[in-house]
Order: C-alpha cells, then sequence, then structure tokens
C-alpha cells in the first residue's frame, strides 16, 4: 500500500491537485446523483447521468493539469463569486439573528453595512470606513 500511494505522489509531482472548486464540483456531483436516484424518467435519468460524467470528467481534468496557472485563475475567479455569495447570506443569517438588538443601515456615502443599537429616537452615527457623519432614525 505504501509504495502505491508513493508512486501516486510521484504521479501527482508537477500537476495541479485538488481546490476548492474542484471540491464545489464534487459536491454538485453528489447533489445531482442524490436527485437521480429519485427521477424515474428516462429521459432526465440520462441528462443527469450525461451532466455528473460531465462533472467528474471536469474534475479530474482539473486535478491531473499541468497548467497550474490556469487552474489557479479559475479557482480565484471561483473563490470570487463563491464568497461574495457566502458573505450575502452570512450577513443575512446575522442580522435575522439580531434584528431585536441591532438594526443595520447603510451608510449613504460609501454604502457600507453599519450595525447600530436599536434605540428610538434621532442618531448620529459615524462610518468607519469613510469617516462620515449622518443621521438616522431609528
Amino acid at each position: 500500500m505504501r509504495r502505491l500511494l508513493e508512486r501516486f505522489a510521484y504521479f501527482m509531482q508537477g500537476r495541479y491537485g485538488n481546490d476548492a472548486l474542484n471540491n464545489f464540483i464534487a459536491v454538485s456531483f453528489l447533489i445531482i446523483w442524490a436527485v437521480n436516484i429519485f427521477v424515474f424518467n428516462f429521459t432526465a435519468t440520462i441528462v443527469l447521468d450525461l451532466i455528473m460524467l460531465g462533472l467528474i470528467a471536469l474534475m479530474l481534468f482539473r486535478s491531473f493539469s499541468k497548467n497550474i496557472n490556469a487552474r489557479l485563475l479559475e479557482n480565484r475567479r471561483f473563490l470570487k463569486i463563491f464568497n461574495a455569495v457566502k458573505s450575502f447570506f452570512t450577513l443575512n443569517q446575522k442580522k435575522f439573528r439580531e434584528r431585536k438588538e441591532f438594526k443595520y443601515i447603510k451608510c449613504p456615502h460609501c454604502k457600507a453595512q453599519l450595525r447600530v443599537k436599536r434605540q428610538k429616537g434621532n442618531h448620529t452615527v459615524r462610518c468607519p470606513r469613510c469617516k462620515s457623519e449622518f443621521k438616522t432614525k431609528i
């Protein structure tokens, strides 16, 4: 077993390997596979099988590729989009969890999200990013 692992490690030298985009492709494959189990339409099953085959081929191509710079750029573009979507959902989850104690407002100058204590009345708020002050009513 050890010798087999050594051979695989030698084979992978100079190749790209695994990254966040490959992990996302693998999770997508597993989700489509789970959906495919419950689909009883013959045409839909063939389409899902072809999509799964394409995902596996893409994942293997990216893992064994020797063009490391291209794969890094692909992963960087993916992470830029993925992190934007993730931060959107994280912020909304945080807003919902803290809705009784805090109110989230946007700075009118730099559009930054600011968290202010939920106390009734007129308040002057200073943005920590652009240092501008503005009035808000809570």
